[in-house]
């Protein structure tokens, strides 16, 4: 018999097969039907390719783990509950009166950020400071 591959959920003489995402670690295949029989993987992990664990999907939970080390780039939307991450930072940043950050520039000048980190950390004592004198901005 030839190698078949499934992806997604196929239904085969009433029996339903899934597999667990292309591409990923220890793929396992999972079928349920009229006798009950059913095989399953506890958890799917992703793994990158010096074969280290990047991402668990737990079994039998709605929610995706990214584990410690690994790193999440996005090139879109974030979209939590319908509305958009990067807007409502940019609106938290304006309301906290946060400076403008310039990765690139921080990145080639490294005490460039240095500078900032200080800064904020100067604002935050001096906020605090006007807070308990309770004088107005």
């Amino acid at each position: 018999m030839a190698n078949t591959w499934i992806t997604g959920n196929t239904t085969y003489n009433n029996l339903n097969y899934s597999v667990g995402a292309v591409g990923s670690s220890g793929q396992f295949l999972t079928t349920s039907g009229s006798n009950g029989t059913s095989w399953t993987n506890p958890s799917t992990h992703f793994t990158s390719s010096n074969h280290k664990t990047i991402m668990t999907i737990p079994h039998g939970e709605e929610k995706v783990v990214l584990e410690k080390g690994a790193a999440l780039e996005v090139k879109g939307n974030v979209v939590i509950n319908g509305l958009d991450l990067e807007e409502r930072l940019k609106t938290i940043e304006k309301v906290l009166m946060i400076p403008e950050r310039d990765a690139k520039l921080e990145a080639k000048y490294p005490s460039l950020k240095k500078k900032y980190d200080e800064y904020i950390a100067a604002l935050g004592k001096y906020r605090t400071f006007e807070a308990i004198k309770g004088e107005e901005k």
